[in-house]
C-alpha cells in the first residue's frame, strides 16, 4: 500500500509579495481607477486581436479543443515576429510595433533568425510539450494568462481556459470583425497551417502590427469607444476608466506646453499635489477634479507604503549584518534602538522628544505641498527610499532611509488632505482586518498612539507591530491559504533567521499600460524624442468637460 505523507513535507519557501500586507489597499484603489486595464494588458491591439483568433479558427471550421488550442498558440506567436520584423523593417522605435508583445523574451533566438533573413518554424516554440523551450506555459498563452480576465470584465468573451472560450456577440464578435476588415485572414491562417514563416511572409502581414489599429477605421472606433467608455459601452462602473485615461492626456498636454514629459514619477507627484513640476497649479475641469483627488488617496496609501516598507527594510537588512542572534522580537527591537542606523538619526532628530514635538518641528523643514519637486517633500523622500534600497548595503544609507521614513509619516501627518482618509472609497465591511497598514489605521495611531511616544519608543512600535509582528500575521495567512513559505525572518533553533531583505518598491498603479494603450490608438503622437496630444486626444480629454 501507497503511504503519503505529504503533510511532514516542509512547505516550499517563494520569494512572495507585499510582505507587510501594505500595497493591498494600494492595488485596491488603483484598480478601481483603471477598470479593463492591469498591469499585464499592456497592448490595445490584443483587445481586437484576440476576438479575432477565436472568430477566425470558428470560421475554419474549429471548436475548442485541442487542434483549436495549437493554431490558437501558433497566431499568438505570428502575431509576435509580424510586430518584430516590422520594428526591424522600418527601424523606428520598437515601442510603438514590438514593445510588450507576448513571449518575446522566450521567441529571443526566432527573433534573431528573422533578423538574420532566416525562416524559422512556428511549431518548434508554439508546441506544449512540458519538456521543451516554449514561447508561453499558459495553454492559450497570452489571452489565458493575461487579457482573459479583463475580457471578461468587459463582455469581450466568456468561458474558461479549462472548459472552452468563446466571443460575445455584443462585443467580442464587433471587434473580431472589425479587425477582420483591414487584414488578409486567409494568409494568416495558411501561414499557420504551413507552420514555416519568412522574413517574406512577415512582410505581407504587417497590418497585424500592434502599430495598425488607426489603419482600420472601424476597429480603431470601436476600440477608442471601449476604452473611452462612449456610446454603447457606457457602464458606471467603467467610468473611473475614461476619467483616469483623460486625466493622463489632460497631464501630458499641461507638461508638454512647460516643456516637460509625460511620465510615472510626474503623474504621482502631480496627481499627489494637484500641482505640476513646476509648483504652479494643475488646472482641470470640474468633472476630472474628483478622480484627480481619488488618485492622491492612492498616492498617500502609497507613500504610507514606502515608508514602512523602509523602516522593515532597515531592520533586516542591519540584522543580517551583524553576528548577533536574537530568540524574541523584543530583543531584536531592544537591539535596534541601540544600532549605528538608529544613532545616525540622533543628528537631525533627538531621539527623546515625542512624536507631537516632532511633528510640530515639521514647518523647520516641511515644503509646501505643491513644491513636490523639492528634495524634502514626501514624494522625494519616498523616491529616496526606493534609491537608497538599491545602493550599498551601509549604515549610512540604512540610517538615511529610516529617517526619510519617519519623515514621511510626520508629513503625511502634517498634510490636512491626510485627514479625508479614503474620502469617497467604500470598502467591504472588515476589509482591513487582513491590512493592519492603511490611512484609517494611521489616522487612528498618529492621534491616539503614537503621539505621546518618544521616537525610540514610536521606532519600537513600528518595527515590532507594523513590522515583524505584521509580517508574521501576513505570513502564516499565506502559508495555511497556499501551503507556501514566504516569511523574510522567521523563528529557528537559532533564534530569529533572515531569509532575505525585501527592498521597498512602489506598486504599479496601470500607469504605463494605460499611455501605451493611448498611444496605440493614436491620442499620443510622437514629437521629437517626447509625445504630445494628437487632434483625437484632444477631443477625447475634452469630452470630460461635457
Amino acid at each position: 500500500m501507497e503511504v503519503q505523507t505529504a503533510w511532514v513535507k516542509p512547505p516550499r519557501q517563494i520569494g512572495g509579495l507585499d510582505h507587510l500586507a501594505v500595497q493591498a489597499p494600494c492595488i485596491n484603489l488603483y484598480g478601481r481607477l483603471l477598470p479593463g486595464i492591469t498591469n499585464v494588458t499592456d497592448r490595445a491591439r490584443y483587445y481586437s486581436f484576440y476576438p479575432w483568433i477565436v472568430w477566425a479558427l470558428e470560421q475554419e471550421g474549429f471548436r475548442y479543443n485541442d487542434a483549436f488550442i495549437d493554431h490558437f498558440r501558433k497566431a499568438d506567436c505570428l502575431f509576435t515576429l509580424i510586430s518584430h520584423r516590422h520594428a526591424q523593417v522600418t527601424g523606428s522605435d520598437s515601442d510603438d510595433h514590438s514593445a510588450a508583445t507576448i513571449g518575446s523574451m522566450n521567441l529571443s533566438k526566432q527573433i534573431a533568425d528573422i533578423r538574420e533573413g532566416n525562416s524559422v518554424r512556428l511549431s518548434d516554440f508554439a508546441h506544449r510539450d512540458q519538456n521543451r523551450q516554449k514561447y508561453f506555459k499558459n495553454k492559450l498563452g497570452g489571452l489565458g494568462q493575461y487579457y482573459m480576465g479583463v475580457f471578461r470584465e468587459l463582455n469581450i468573451m466568456d468561458g474558461s481556459v479549462s472548459q472552452g472560450i468563446k466571443n460575445t456577440n455584443q462585443i467580442g464578435r464587433t471587434l473580431a470583425e472589425a479587425f477582420d476588415q483591414k487584414v488578409n485572414r486567409k494568409l494568416f491562417v495558411q501561414t499557420i497551417n504551413e507552420d514555416v514563416v519568412t522574413v517574406e511572409r512577415l512582410d505581407l502581414l504587417i497590418a497585424f502590427c500592434p502599430c495598425q489599429i488607426t489603419n482600420n477605421p472601424e476597429e480603431h472606433s470601436i476600440l477608442t469607444d471601449l476604452f473611452f467608455v462612449q456610446k454603447s459601452f457606457e457602464e458606471t462602473d467603467m467610468m473611473p476608466r475614461r476619467r483616469s485615461l483623460q486625466i493622463i492626456l489632460w497631464l501630458a498636454d499641461q507638461l508638454a506646453k512647460k516643456g516637460e514629459a509625460i511620465s510615472l514619477d510626474n503623474f504621482r507627484g502631480c496627481t499627489y499635489s494637484n500641482a505640476l513640476p513646476d509648483g504652479t497649479d494643475w488646472t482641470l475641469p470640474e468633472m476630472l477634479k474628483q478622480n484627480r483627488r481619488r488618485w492622491s488617496v492612492y498616492q498617500r496609501n502609497e507613500l504610507l507604503s514606502l515608508a514602512i516598507q523602509g523602516i522593515f527594510y532597515v531592520v533586516l537588512d542591519s540584522y543580517q549584518e551583524t553576528d548577533q542572534q536574537f530568540h524574541s522580537v523584543e530583543q531584536l527591537c531592544d537591539w535596534f534602538l541601540i544600532s549605528p542606523e538608529v544613532q545616525h538619526l540622533t543628528k537631525d532628530i533627538s531621539l527623546d522628544m515625542n512624536v507631537s514635538e516632532l511633528a510640530e518641528k515639521a514647518s523647520e523643514w516641511l515644503p509646501d505641498l505643491k513644491n513636490w519637486t523639492h528634495n524634502e517633500h514626501e514624494m522625494q523622500l519616498a523616491n529616496q527610499i526606493n534609491s537608497l534600497c538599491d545602493e550599498d548595503k551601509t549604515i549610512s544609507n540604512r540610517g538615511a532611509i529610516l529617517l526619510c521614513s519617519l519623515k514621511i509619516l510626520i508629513a503625511l501627518k502634517q498634510r490636512s488632505e491626510t485627514r479625508g482618509g479614503y474620502e469617497d472609497f467604500v470598502f467591504q465591511e472588515q476589509y482591513f482586518q487582513n491590512y493592519p497598514i492603511n490611512l484609517q489605521s494611521f489616522l487612528h495611531h498618529i492621534s491616539e498612539t503614537w503621539n505621546q511616544l518618544t521616537i525610540k519608543k514610536w521606532i519600537m512600535w513600528l518595527v515590532n507591530k507594523w513590522g515583524i509582528q505584521t509580517h508574521f500575521m501576513v505570513a502564516l495567512r499565506k502559508l495555511r491559504g497556499q501551503s507556501q513559505s514566504t516569511f523574510q525572518i522567521r523563528p529557528s533553533d537559532y533564534g530569529l533567521e533572515v531569509i532575505s531583505v525585501p527592498k521597498a518598491v512602489f506598486s504599479m498603479p496601470r500607469f504605463h499600460q494605460s499611455l501605451r494603450i493611448l498611444k496605440d490608438i493614436g491620442a499620443l503622437e510622437k514629437q521629437g524624442d517626447g509625445w504630445i496630444v494628437s487632434d483625437l486626444g484632444h477631443q477625447l480629454k475634452e469630452f470630460a468637460s461635457e
